[in-house]
């Protein structure tokens, strides 16, 4: 298998200082999660979302990384006027990317916007607070793909930029900590486009717990939780709580990493498990009767469920095809090539290998305990899994006619 140099690994990130609505409440202020060198940056785009005080980087359709956020100091409603102290909403893109000679608060970095958009155009002048030229020159720079005028009385210089994220101090932009920006810029540019989410709305359809972190990076936050957590390989049948049901914290193996990180996500898969067993049982013929304290703690049943249930992504591990590997990804690997099928699972996580491949969650065997493991340039992956996707989560918000 080809890889990347193991040069490209991503030195650690701060603590996430996110609300995580998961597992393992305590170690939340120790969670680490980078985001994968790897990356593709021609892919990214960034998710905003006031309401949750939150900030996604996307690549695609999928998360990869969720950062805390300050707002403007009327933090609630959509940006009207020069001075009103509020966060615009809409789609915009990444005019101008800085990372020297700033204003002492913008922090660390500084991304312009291309606010004010058209909407807002219209807006202001049905207002009266613009001209109509006024309205077509905002218009005429968004479509072409250039920052639009910036001393209208609609306001400019709105950014994403750091600083520090304890309250809600901005004059509109959105500020992340130091380090948080400086992490985010390497993987975005001019260009890129950001939506901003009003602060009132519904819950994200990417979001199964709420807690406004989307799911596939709520899934490499579980799996770092487990990987903090260090539960020692524990073999054997446990009665457990159905649903919702676990061993305790400090017993588990391979299959107990993946039931732990979903659940940090929202994901129940032990009911689950159990619905499709019993609704499918065509699909588990060496099931005889479907038993919620071991099924979902089964590598073979998974393999069954995800493939119906998750998105079958490639298992290659050459550089073009390494591009698609994210944090969060489940993997299926066979341990026994004499044996058909796969008999350990584990999660990709954010950072490479000695082998210049990304590590893997795991709970390997007995004796050890649950961590990350250089796993993939010797045991063989047969299945590489994502969680649904959502087709209301679009891949790159809309931006004039401008394709990045």
């Amino acid at each position: 298998a080809s890889s990347l140099p193991a040069s490209a690994a991503a030195s650690a990130p701060p603590p996430l200082a996110l609300r995580d609505r998961g597992i393992f409440s305590d170690l939340d202020a120790t969670v680490r999660l980078g985001v994968p060198r790897w990356l593709d940056r021609r892919a990214t785009w960034i998710l905003v979302d006031k309401q949750a005080r939150v900030l996604t980087l996307y690549v695609g359709g999928d998360a990869v990384k969720s950062y805390p956020i300050a707002l403007g100091f009327e933090p609630v409603r959509d940006k009207e006027r020069e001075g009103d102290g509020r966060t615009p909403e809409g789609d915009f893109f990444i005019t101008e990317a800085l990372d020297r000679d700033l204003a002492a608060k913008y922090g660390a970095r500084s991304l312009r916007l291309s606010y004010p958009n058209a909407e807002d155009a219209a807006r202001g002048l049905r207002q009266k607070l613009i001209t109509a030229a006024q309205a077509e020159a905002i218009v005429a720079a968004v479509q072409a793909g250039r920052q639009p005028p910036q001393t209208t009385p609609l306001g400019g210089s709105i950014r994403i930029h750091g600083g520090g994220v304890g309250r809600h101090w901005t004059a509109g932009c959105v500020a992340l900590r130091d380090p948080d920006v400086s992490e985010l810029y390497r993987f975005v540019g001019v260009g890129t486009r950001v939506r901003v989410l009003a602060a009132r709305h519904a819950r994200l359809p990417d979001d199964r717990d709420g807690d406004g972190i989307p799911d596939l990076a709520d899934v490499a936050i579980g799996a770092k939780k487990t990987a903090l957590n260090a539960d020692a390989y524990t073999e054997g049948y446990f009665r457990m709580a159905f649903p919702g049901g676990d061993l305790p914290r400090h017993k588990g193996v391979c299959t107990d990493v993946i039931v732990r990180a979903l659940r940090n996500a929202g994901f129940d898969l032990q009911a689950l498990q159990q619905q499709d067993v019993r609704a499918r049982r065509r699909a588990y013929p060496w099931i005889t009767r479907p038993d919620g304290n071991i099924d979902h703690r089964r590598v073979r049943n998974l393999a069954v469920y995800f493939a119906r249930h998750f998105r079958a992504r490639s298992t290659g591990l050459d550089a073009a095809t390494l591009l698609d590997w994210l944090p969060g990804d489940i993997v299926l690997l066979d341990t026994f090539p004499s044996k058909p099928g796969p008999d350990h699972i584990g999660i990709v996580s954010d950072t490479l290998g000695a082998s210049g491949l990304p590590l893997v969650v795991n709970s390997w065997t007995v004796g050890a305990r649950t961590g990350e493991m250089d796993l993939l340039a010797f045991v063989p992956v047969t299945h590489r899994f994502r969680v649904p996707a959502t087709a209301a989560v679009p891949e790159q918000p809309s931006v004039g006619g401008l394709r990045r």
